[in-house]
C-alpha cells in the first residue's frame, strides 16, 4: 500500500498493535534492543491494543505521562505521515472473542490513566544489554510501559499469556509473532 493510503481493516478489541516509529524514543529503544540487528529499523519501538469505549474502538496505550485512548484516526494519520512507517495488528492465538474483549476491558479498568514508568528504563536497558536475570518487574508495580500493560491486559484480564515474562518489550512482541503466539492480522511497511 502506498504512502497515504493507510486505514486499518477489520479492528477489534483485544488485537495488539505493534509499531515502529521515528521518534527519538523509538530510535533509542532500536538502538538498545536491536544492537545485533543488521537493520535496526525493524525493531518494533512501541506496543498498545484495542479497546472499545463509549461505543466507539480506540487504541490504548501507556505514553508520557499517563496510559490513554488515542483514536483510530490519529494513528492512521501518523501511518501515513511515515512517522509510524511500519505497524502490524497481531491477535492472541487461541483466544476466544471473549477472551480478547476480558484482555481490554482490563485494559481499560487496570491501565488507563496510570503514569508511564519511566523508573523502568534504566532496568529494562541493563536487561538488554546482559540479560533479564532479575525475574521481578522492571519498574514500579503501579505504572507501566507500552508493552507491559498490554501483557499484563491479556495475562490477567484474558487469561493468556504469550509473552511469558514479567519485563516484556515490543521487541518480546515480534518474537512471540515469530514463534506462533501470535497471528499477524495486517501489516504497513511505508
Amino acid at each position: 500500500m502506498a504512502k497515504g493510503n493507510f486505514h486499518f481493516t477489520n479492528l477489534r478489541p483485544g488485537l495488539v498493535i505493534n509499531t515502529s516509529s521515528n521518534s527519538w524514543m523509538g530510535k533509542l529503544i532500536q538502538m538498545v534492543l536491536a544492537r545485533n540487528w543488521d537493520n535496526r529499523r525493524e525493531c518494533p519501538t512501541h506496543d498498545a491494543i484495542v479497546v472499545e469505549y463509549d461505543g466507539k474502538l480506540w487504541i490504548g496505550e501507556s505514553v508520557s505521562p499517563v496510559a490513554k485512548l488515542t483514536p483510530i484516526a490519529k494513528y492512521e494519520r501518523l501511518v501515513r505521515s511515515g512517522f509510524i512507517y511500519r505497524i502490524r495488528v497481531l491477535e492472541v492465538v487461541g483466544a476466544t472473542t471473549n477472551q480478547e474483549q476480558e484482555a481490554a476491558r482490563w485494559w481499560l479498568d487496570h491501565v488507563r490513566n496510570s503514569p508511564y514508568d519511566w523508573m523502568a528504563f534504566p532496568r529494562l536497558l541493563w536487561k538488554a544489554v546482559v540479560g533479564d536475570w532479575i525475574k521481578s518487574a522492571a519498574g514500579r508495580e503501579w505504572a507501566r510501559w507500552c508493552t507491559e500493560g498490554v501483557a499484563e491486559a491479556w495475562r490477567i484480564g484474558g487469561k493468556l499469556d504469550p509473552w511469558q515474562k514479567r519485563n516484556p518489550t515490543p521487541l518480546t512482541t515480534w518474537a512471540r509473532w515469530q514463534q506462533g503466539k501470535l497471528r499477524l492480522i495486517e501489516m504497513e511497511i511505508i
